[in-house]
């Protein structure tokens, strides 16, 4: 079989892939739940931003592409655990921002909140703690800017 027609089986194969079917229900649940959270907020940097919402929806709709794009690729090479690999980090980071958002909603739903907060507990999520400030982060990176001066001096 031509390589091509490999390939564009494997992305036909895809629509049935439940990895790839959880991981994309993950990312729309992480783009509701982070609009949702920006509706709920009551300080100024949680409310709704239009740079910060855009900037979240362009870094979705590009990790989306890149994972549907190279997913396939990868195991018309017979990389199957890598392309496997690859799509669990990426729902793991996806499950890792949902449990952030909902730890910043103020739910007060007397069941759910210790579910939430024993899950932020686990995954040891930074903005879940009452230290966190998110001026102390590179935007893009993630790196803790305070590390970066001390590796300056």
């Amino acid at each position: 079989m031509p390589y091509h027609l490999l390939v564009m089986h494997q992305v036909e194969k895809m629509i049935d892939d439940p990895l790839v079917i959880g991981f994309t229900w993950l990312v729309v649940f992480d783009i509701v739940s982070g609009i949702i959270k920006g509706l709920r907020g009551r300080t100024t940097p949680n409310r709704t931003n239009s740079t910060k919402g855009i900037y979240g929806l362009c870094k979705h709709m590009l990790i989306l592409t890149m994972v549907l794009t190279v997913y396939p690729y990868l195991i018309t090479l017979n990389f199957n655990s890598v392309a496997q690999l690859m799509v669990l980090a990426f729902a793991y980071q996806y499950l890792v921002s949902i449990i952030e958002n909902l730890s910043q909603m103020d739910i007060n739903v007397q069941w759910l909140r210790p579910i939430i907060d024993a899950l932020a507990e686990k995954l040891n999520l930074a903005k879940t703690q009452e230290d966190y400030n998110g001026h102390d982060y590179n935007t893009v990176t993630g790196a803790y800017k305070k590390d970066d001066k001390k590796e300056e001096k």
